[in-house]
């Protein structure tokens, strides 16, 4: 970090997407950037990286203060490696299979954070319907999409509902820790 500010590679680090997410969400105004030095290189404050996940992210949807997490997957494996891992952090993960259930589930109450494979499908719709709830719902959910080997389409089409974190699998736990370490860290300024 020079001058107090971080380059593309330490924003995306933090936010814990990749480098063109960010260069992206600074082309879009989402994610504010300074341009510095003759290529004009983008570099980012903390205080502009901390109001962009701020401004993803929601309030508490109980009034425990606990962080509540939806995870919708069908694998059994990926379901049971993030809810351990949310439970780890000291919030509560509901898990589920289908794009009913996880609408059911965004209608019945809002929650901090969404992990989301866009590429779910059953016969009632896809992992990007539940994407288009959650942002149609208004509530302030942060969403971290899953996507694999393959998945680009479904991930591009994710990525222009809205700023969002992604998981690149194989999932590992140190990766989801470091995004609900960081929406618990805003949210608990909130």
């Amino acid at each position: 970090m020079a001058n107090g500010l971080f380059g593309v590679s330490e924003a995306a680090e933090q936010l814990g997407v990749h480098t063109n997410t960010v260069r992206r969400w600074s082309s879009r105004g989402l994610l504010k950037s300074y341009r510095i030095g003759p290529r004009g290189d983008r570099r980012f404050r903390q205080e502009d990286i901390d109001t962009f996940v701020a401004s993803v992210g929601g309030q508490r949807s109980n009034g425990e203060g606990q962080c509540r997490v939806l995870i919708v997957d069908e694998d059994p494996r990926v379901q049971r490696l993030l809810s351990d891992t949310v439970q780890e952090h000291g919030c509560t993960a509901v898990a589920v299979s289908s794009v009913d259930r996880a609408l059911d589930e965004i209608e019945k109450e809002a929650f901090d954070l969404v992990f989301l494979d866009p590429t779910l499908g059953d016969a009632d719709g896809d992992g990007l319907e539940v994407l288009r709830a959650i942002e149609d719902s208004g509530d302030r959910t942060v969403v971290a999409v899953i996507v694999g080997y393959g998945d680009t389409p479904a991930a591009l089409e994710a990525m222009s509902l809205g700023p969002m974190f992604f998981l690149h699998k194989p999932l590992e736990a140190r990766h989801i820790a470091k995004i609900i370490s960081t929406v618990d860290r805003v949210q608990s300024r909130n």
